[in-house]
């Protein structure tokens, strides 16, 4: 009768601890996932335009409407694909981003230079950021870390 309940016991004990172990291969695997699609939609895109695009060296209010909207675009688009800080940072880019349009056509509430000089400082500050997560991404997935 003992042995009868010690293999009863090791059965449920050994099918508890499968469960467990299947829903933290799960939980992992489903992890793993986000941030692959983390990579593949904005970080990665973002840090090819970002090495393209030769910053720190330029400013992106120097460059053209259409390569501006490039940054804008892809981040509008994936915004739900970044980390929470560089989220939080996201409102201020855009904020900027407008800034810089109205000065660009002549609204005199918005001084050209002013709006610039505030886009410039914004997007280094969240190019920063997100270059940051971006490593910390490329560590949990154990793949090559840029020396950015």
């Amino acid at each position: 009768m003992d042995s009868t309940i010690i293999v009863a016991a090791i059965s449920v004990i050994g099918s508890f601890t499968l469960v467990y172990l299947n829903s933290v291969k799960e939980t992992s695997n489903k992890k793993y996932e986000i941030r692959r699609e983390q990579l593949s939609k904005f970080y990665m895109p973002f840090y090819q335009k970002y090495c393209a695009g030769l910053f720190p060296q330029n400013r992106l209010s120097a460059m053209s409407f259409e390569a501006r909207s490039i940054f804008f675009d892809l981040m509008t688009q994936n915004i739900y694909l970044m980390e929470p800080l560089s989220q939080a940072m996201y409102s201020d880019f855009y904020s900027a981003y407008l800034d810089l349009l109205e000065a660009e056509n002549n609204n005199p509430e918005y001084l050209l230079e002013e709006s610039s000089q505030k886009l410039d400082n914004i997007f280094s500050k969240l190019s920063r950021q997100i270059l940051i997560e971006y490593k910390g991404i490329l560590k949990k997935c154990h793949l090559p870390v840029p020396l950015i």
